[in-house]
Parts: C-alpha cells; structure tokens; sequence
C-alpha cells in the first residue's frame, strides 16, 4: 500500500497545530510583563528551527534562543526579526558577527566580556549569573565583578539570567535547592534595582521552571521541550498543562522478507528465528536518530498494531517482525514515533526505553529525514 502523498524513505510530521496550541498554553503561565523567548536550538529539538520560528513569530512571539552564533546566522539568514540570544559561548573574534547579524550574546564571565569589548564592535549581551548549576556565568553572590560587567564600555548588557538545574524533580531535596536557586536569582535582582540597574531584563525560568515554578517580575520565560510537547525524562509525567505532541516519525517498509527455523537476522546473528517468521526491513536506521540501543527491545507501529524490532538496529535498517499483522505490503507508511489507530509510540517513551531523556532522543534526529509540516 504505497501512499503517494507521503515523502519516499523516513520522514519527520510535524504538526504546526499543535505548536501554536503549546504555545499559547505556556503564555498563559507566564507572569505579568512575561513573554516568551522561544529556545529553538539544536534546530528546534529536531523540528526545524527556521519553520518553527516562522510559526511562532505569527503567533506574536518576537524573541528566541539558540546554543550557537551559527544557529543564530541560520535564523537571520532565513528573514527571522526579532531578538535572538546566542546561550554558548561565541568567540571574542566573531564579534564582528554578533553584530553583522544583530545577535544577543551570552556574557559567560568577565573575561569573555573584556574579550568582547576589545572587539571594538558593539555587542548586545544577557550576562549569565550562576546560582548553584557551576556552569557558565558569574556567581550570584560576587556582586563586585557582576557590577563590572555590567559598566564594561563597548558591551551594552540588556539582561541577566539563570538557569535552574533540577526543576523537573519533585525529590524534596531538589525542590529545596531550586527555591535556593530562585531567591539567590532574586536576591540578586533586588540588589541591583536598590543601586540603580531598574531596566535590565531578568529571566531563569526553562520549561520545567515555568511549569512547576511560578515567578513575577521576570520578563522572559524560556520554554523549550515543553513548546514541542514533551515531557523531559517521564513519559506519564503529569506537566499539569495539555501539551500536544509536536512531532511524528514515520518511514516505510522497503521490503518484505521470511526467515526459517535457524536463520539469524541482522549483524551479529543476536536474533534466531525459532519458528518461520515474516519480517519487514524499514527504511531507518541509527543514523536517523533511532537509537541502536533498542536493538532487540524496541517497537513500532504497522497497520495499528507494536511490533517487535528484531536483531541489530543497523545504520539504515531496522527488521521488524510482521508474523502476527496480516496484509503488510513493501511501502507501506511504519511510525516510530506518534500515533496510528489506536496505538502510540511517545517520544518520551521511546527516550526513556533508550535510557536518555527526550530532549537528546527529538535533538538527535537525522539531517537525512524529511521535515513536513501539517495543520
């Protein structure tokens, strides 16, 4: 059953609808004066970062956050307006670029600040405050140094920000650190206002902390996994908001096979047919994203119904057993992830079975898939 309207190999479907949908549900989380600065990094989670800021900006969002100066490029390249805040790090000597392409960069430290200003190119910055995560920025508490970045000539700092480490658990020993991390972040705040700083933008909240962390006086949130619909690390997370799924992925079968008594499948001959067996070899591999550690374990959906993957999940293929779905036929449309009648296959149940989270599992999918976008 060849259905001609779908791309030909393995294919992402990415359903507009339901963005729009999370986000005008995650706005109405956001405080007063709140808006939303949309992270589409690593190209969205693996939805298309160009499309989806075009979707979004539609919808009013008009700022967005990448890991890299290139992302940023990207977007600019694509006729994307708005702010758009570079997070990583971006060397001193592509200050020229942050500039060309009118990009927001990460203060990570003093020194990189410094590094900027030499430039001799004037750069829009967020400094980055660490209250507890040790990575990038500038510890809360040295309001010293924080006061001189913020006067550094050459560098005009538009905001500060934070980010949360385990906001998505409920343990109480994690909650109690993320309402440390919350009152350093406001601490911080309110010692800058006091000496006169009243127009910086302030933000800390991810998905997780808009979710689960209600905050005033911040005029951004920085919704991520949540706008593509996903929770992080539990696929019956309860987020306490109807978020829809974003993303499908589907492929097809290339071709249809029977394996004896005693024939092995696949690399390494880890799967025996006990008995004969009809099997189907899916156009999808590794390299797609579909992680190889589900090798002998994982499943997919044919015609409605789980079927088991069967021997190594290789490069390019993966085999499946088909025996118990009956008229499967070379071409038809498989899902891997999404729905088909009444089954599913969640993106946070496939990452939990490969033993990551969702965010890395959605960021790994591969360049060879096609992207089609659906209302």
């Amino acid at each position: 059953m060849y259905l001609k309207e779908k791309p030909g190999r393995a294919w992402l479907e990415i359903s507009t609808e339901n963005l729009r949908a999370n986000y005008k549900a995650l706005c109405k989380l956001m405080g007063e004066g709140c808006k939303c600065m949309a992270v589409v990094k690593a190209d969205a989670y693996g939805h298309g970062a160009v499309r989806v800021a075009e979707v979004l900006s539609r919808e009013g969002c008009d700022t967005f956050a990448v890991a890299s100066l290139e992302e940023g490029i990207a977007l600019r390249s694509a006729d994307i307006r708005g702010k758009i805040l570079v997070l990583g790090y971006t060397m001193p000597r592509d200050a020229f670029l942050l500039n060309r392409y009118d990009l927001t960069q990460t203060i990570v430290g003093e020194a990189h600040a410094n590094a900027l200003a030499e430039s001799g190119y004037e750069i829009k910055g967020h400094l980055a405050v660490d209250t507890g995560m040790n990575r990038l920025g500038i510890a809360s508490e040295d309001m010293e140094t924080i006061e001189r970045v913020l006067n550094i000539r050459g560098i005009l700092i538009e905001g500060i920000y934070s980010h949360m480490s385990v906001p998505d658990s409920k343990e109480e020993a994690d909650r109690a650190f993320t309402e440390k991390q919350i009152a350093e972040f406001m601490g911080l705040k309110e010692k800058l206002i006091h000496k006169g700083y009243h127009n910086l933008l302030w933000h800390m909240q991810s998905s997780y902390g808009l979710l689960f962390y209600p905050l005033s006086g911040m005029q951004y949130a920085r919704p991520g996994i949540a706008l593509y619909g996903c929770p992080s690390n539990h696929p019956e997370e309860d987020l306490g908001v109807d978020l829809k799924p974003v993303l499908s992925l589907k492929c097809r079968i290339g071709c249809i096979r029977e394996v004896l008594p005693g024939e092995f499948v696949s690399y390494g001959r880890t799967f025996e047919a006990k008995e004969k067996c009809r099997v189907a070899v899916l156009a999808v591999g590794y390299a797609d994203g579909f992680p190889r550690c589900l090798s002998g374990v994982g499943q997919v959906i044919v015609r409605g119904k789980k079927v088991p993957v069967v021997g190594r999940i290789c490069m390019d293929q993966t085999i499946v057993d088909i025996t118990e779905v009956p008229d499967v036929c070379e071409g038809d449309v498989v899902t891997l992830i999404g729905k088909d009648g009444k089954e599913e296959i969640t993106a946070a149940g496939l990452a939990a079975q490969a033993g990551t989270i969702t965010n890395e599992l959605l960021s790994r999918l591969g360049v060879r898939l096609t992207k089609t976008y659906v209302d």
